[in-house]
Formats: structure tokens, sequence, C-alpha cells
């Protein structure tokens, strides 16, 4: 039994929250479904096949009717095929969240994540494509799963100490090294800070091209505590407080570059964190879309408009873009990011208020909605208005599942799904669904 087992058994108010579980199939989120008397329970920290010493993260006592329980593994009994040493053990019992399959094998990982995602959409009724194809892909040149990651959020605990939220929890956690952050935000070691009092968190930018090396973001951080490696020059780092971070210009901004294009990207806005999924979302997206030149595209939640300079690129100037986003900082980014193409303009809107307010239709779209999806309606409307074809990016494979088998029963079809994994050693996984009419 490992310390941390001996330690919880020996409290006897948790004593009846430690089960002995055999681990079966994965299930959505990172966690893995074993059964205690019927009742299924979610495990995280283990894979399947395992039997594992498991503690309930909440009192049986308070809840005896519950549907299922959840759980986390203290001790492995019998190890699984697909285990290996942890990438990180900080992110094991009772440590930090969001890198819960850090002790499986990289293929492992991606076996699991596609047999989630298909079994998402099998249970979702999606019918048009052989669903068994769809296999979660590895990024370019990822051949660990490290050092991927270039927008790191640390918390803050009420001592100043830097850290990570756990597991389901609000607790701050130490990261160690964190191995799954940008090489040049690990060299800053962040994890060994202890930030002045009142600063929350602290965000850690690693952007591809600049101004600095890492922008840190936070609340009273003091520039001057900023401890920097000596192979550094000073212009490496920016550290900036939140206050200084209203402005649209200047310091709130960073740049990063995809293929020949630079895009200005607010330091605390939305881009893909995996240092090289703008550009394979891109390409994917650039060879899916097909949007024909001289026509028509809409680019839905679109960003700082990365996938309508795309949808630009493939019209021409005889063509037309719209690329629509709800975020006004993000939508103004966009103007500024594809002023240079003079068939692409920008709307700051709902998504779906302003596809339902059209009148006519379109050729193409491309869509990257948040976790929450498209949703029915949406998918309806643009079942109705897209003459030609859909490109759907996705960060959500349950929604994902929803959306595509709402847009099947309007009469389209998917032409392609593929799956890729650009959150290593985590659940998450990015997909691409094109979507065409279907034949007669």
């Amino acid at each position: 039994m490992s310390p941390d087992a001996e330690r919880i058994q020996s409290e006897p108010a948790l004593g009846d929250r430690l089960l002995t579980l055999t681990v079966g199939p994965p299930a959505a989120g990172g966690t893995f479904v074993a059964r205690h008397e019927g009742r299924v329970v979610f495990v995280r920290g283990t894979a399947p096949g395992e039997t594992v010493t498991a503690r309930l993260l909440e009192d049986p006592r308070d809840k005896p009717d519950a549907r299922f329980w959840r759980a986390e593994a203290l001790d492995v009994l019998e190890a699984g095929v697909d285990r290996v040493p942890s990438v990180w053990g900080h992110a094991g019992v009772d440590g930090v969240g969001g890198a819960e399959w850090a002790h499986i094998a990289l293929p492992a990982q991606r076996r699991i994540a596609s047999e989630v995602m298909q079994e998402l959409l099998r249970r979702a009724g999606v019918s048009s494509f052989p669903i068994e194809q769809v296999q979660v892909e590895p990024a370019p040149h990822d051949a660990d799963g490290l050092a991927w990651r270039t927008r790191v959020r640390y918390a803050v605990d009420t001592d100043g100490r830097v850290g990570m939220r756990g597991w389901r929890s609000h607790a701050v956690r130490p990261v160690g090294m964190d191995p799954l952050s940008a090489q040049a935000i690990r060299d800053l070691r962040l994890g060994e800070w202890t930030a002045p009092l009142g600063t929350e968190a602290i965000d850690a930018v690693a952007p591809s091209a600049g101004p600095a090396s890492v922008v840190l973001i936070g609340r009273e951080l003091d520039p001057a505590a900023v401890q920097i490696p000596e192979s550094w020059g000073e212009a490496d780092v920016a550290v900036r407080t939140a206050r200084e971070m209203v402005p649209l210009r200047g310091d709130g901004t960073v740049h990063e570059r995809v293929g020949e294009r630079m895009f200005t990207v607010g330091a605390t806005g939305f881009w893909q964190s995996h240092r090289r999924a703008a550009e394979l979302l891109a390409d994917v997206v650039e060879v899916s879309l097909q949007a024909p030149h001289g026509g028509s595209a809409w680019d839905l939640y679109g960003g700082v408009g990365l996938f309508g300079a795309v949808a630009a690129d493939q019209v021409g100037p005889e063509g037309s873009v719209v690329s629509v986003e709800g975020n006004r900082r993000a939508s103004q980014l966009a103007a500024e990011n594809l002023e240079d193409l003079p068939q692409a303009t920008t709307a700051t809107a709902d998504v779906t208020d302003w596809v339902r307010a059209r009148r006519g239709g379109v050729d193409a779209v491309v869509l990257d909605p948040p976790r929450s999806g498209a949703g029915v309606e949406l998918m309806g409307l643009l079942a109705r208005t897209v003459r030609q074809r859909i490109v759907y990016v996705s960060c959500e494979p349950s929604t994902l599942a929803r959306d595509l088998a709402a847009i099947e029963k309007q009469g389209w079809r998917i032409a392609d799904l593929r799956a890729f994994d650009l959150f290593p050693h985590t659940h998450h996984i990015e997909s691409v669904a094109v979507l065409e009419r279907a034949a007669g």
C-alpha cells in the first residue's frame, strides 16, 4: 500500500470512502468506469483493466441514493498494460488537475480517446460516417506530448504560493516543473515563486512571434520579482498587471505566426494552446473548406480571424467572407488581422442571432464554437442556408456528436471526420468534421 493510501486509511472519517475496484472502459471526462454493488463509479488516475484502491470524493452516507460516485485511485493493486511512469508526478493523488492521463502511455491515450469519441457518436445516433474510422491522430512532431502548452494559468493561494487547482477542487497544488508547458514558461520556474498578496492568478503566455518569449499577467504582479534566466535578455519577459491589460493595443496583445501570416491576439484571449495547433487546424480547414473562387463564406465563432484568412484566400478578391465573433475585443483584432484582405469583413454578434437574421444563402461555412457547441438551432439554420460545404472545428466531442446528429436529420452527411491529440496527457480532443448535402 502506498503512503498516501496508508495515510487516508488511518483517518476514521474516511474509512467508508475506500473501495477496491476493477476498472473497465473509459468515460467522457478523463475517468474510467468501475462498479461497486451495482453502482457506477467514475475513477480518476487509473487505466482500463486495473484493480485499484480508490477513495470516494464524497461521503456515500451523504448521498446514499446517488446514481454514481466519483473516486480517485490511491494505490494500484494490479497494473494495466497501458500504465507507465507518470510524466508529471504532481498530477497524481491530490495533485493538479489537467493531466489526468499522465500515467498512461501516449499511444494508449490516443486509442482510449478514439474509443470515447466513437462511443459518443454512436450514442448520438450519427450514421452517415463509418464511426470506427475515427481515430485520434498526434500533432506533427509531438513524439512525447510534452512542452506543448503555450498558454498556462497558474493559481495563487492565500499565502502567495503559485501552483494549479486540483482535480474538481479549488485547492492550489504544487506544480513542480510542469512538463506540459512550453520550455520558455518552464524556464521561469513559476512553481517556486511566491506572488504578492492580492494576486489570485498568473497567466503565462509564450507566443510564437513575440514581442517577448513569455508574457506574464497578474494583478499586483511586481516586475522586479521576476527571476529571469541568466541566458535571457531583459526583453525576453514582459510583465503586466491586470490593470495594464485593459487597452486593446500595446502590452495587451501578443503576436502569433501561422504560415506566412501574422495574427495579433489578446494575451489572455482565446488562441489554441498547443504550439502547433493553429497551423495544423488552418491546414486542415484549407484542404476541407473548398470555398469557391469568387464565392461567399462565413467564419463563425471566428475569434481573431485565423480561419477567416483561410476562407478569404480561397474566395479571392472577387469573393466575400464575413468573420462573426461574439467577443468584441477578438472581433476588433480580427478586423485588424484581415485588413489586407478587402474581401473579408467582420461582425461582432451572437452567432446564432446573426445567422438567423441573414437573407439568402452562402457557399461555405467554417465554424469553431466553444465547448457548448453550435447547438441544434444553429445547425438547422446552416442546413437550410449553406449551399455547398460546412467545416466544423470542435474542442468537445459530446457536443459535436449532438450537432452532427442534428444536421444529418436535415439532409446532410459527414464527408470526413478527423480527430487530433492537441492536448496530450489529458482527455481533451480537437476534431474537424466536413459536412456536405446528402445526395438525392
